[in-house]
């Protein structure tokens, strides 16, 4: 599996043949984003979807619910207006929270998300989650890998030293099941 970060909350994760785009839309109402092509198209923010310029073939999920399509499965859930979800691909689940804000994770929340293997998440503050916040909800989840969103390199600087983590820098991430780190966290941050 290889992830790719497009900037503020937009990702793309490409498993196999099947390419999965996470927000393909811009957080500051001035960006544009190109057509985004990908098999499955998931959105935290139901009232994005219908703004975003998508394949026509692409699978959209903007909802919670149980899905499957092409060996992917999502379940997304409801938390105070925004959808968080729980990717199984290639035997990996990942914990994508979007634009989480400030809430707190409750135990029906921790249910779907614990023991993710990775976990991507915003940390810039603002209306979503805070350095702070960010580490707690790590705490929390417990995954192996943790990918920071919606940052700038000040907010970044704060939630690396919130959970004293060495980041690993790259262009694209790439994992397979057998590599997961098994003992510590592993934080990879993504140029977008």
């Amino acid at each position: 599996m290889t992830i790719t970060w497009q900037g503020d909350n937009y990702f793309k994760l490409k498993a196999g043949n099947i390419t999965v785009v996470l927000n393909p839309y811009s957080l500051d109402k001035k960006t544009s984003v190109s057509k985004t092509k990908g098999e499955l198209v998931l959105f935290t923010d139901a009232s994005q979807s219908s703004k975003a310029k998508i394949d026509e073939e692409s699978f959209v999920i903007d909802g919670p619910g149980e899905y499957e399509n092409k060996d992917v499965f999502v379940y997304g859930h409801q938390i105070n207006g925004n959808v968080v979800y729980l990717l199984i691909s290639e035997d990996i689940k990942i914990a994508f929270l979007g634009e989480y804000g400030h809430q707190e994770l409750s135990d029906s929340d921790l249910e779907l998300l614990e023991d993710s293997d990775i976990l991507i998440l915003p940390v810039g503050g603002g209306e979503l989650t805070t350095a702070k916040e960010a580490s707690k909800i790590i705490r929390q989840v417990e995954p192996r890998i943790v990918i920071p969103s919606c940052f700038n390199s000040a907010q970044l600087n704060d939630f690396i030293k919130e959970i004293g983590v060495k980041p690993e820098e790259l262009d694209k991430f790439s994992i397979k099941k057998k590599d997961l780190p098994q003992e510590d966290i592993k934080l990879v941050v993504l140029k977008a």
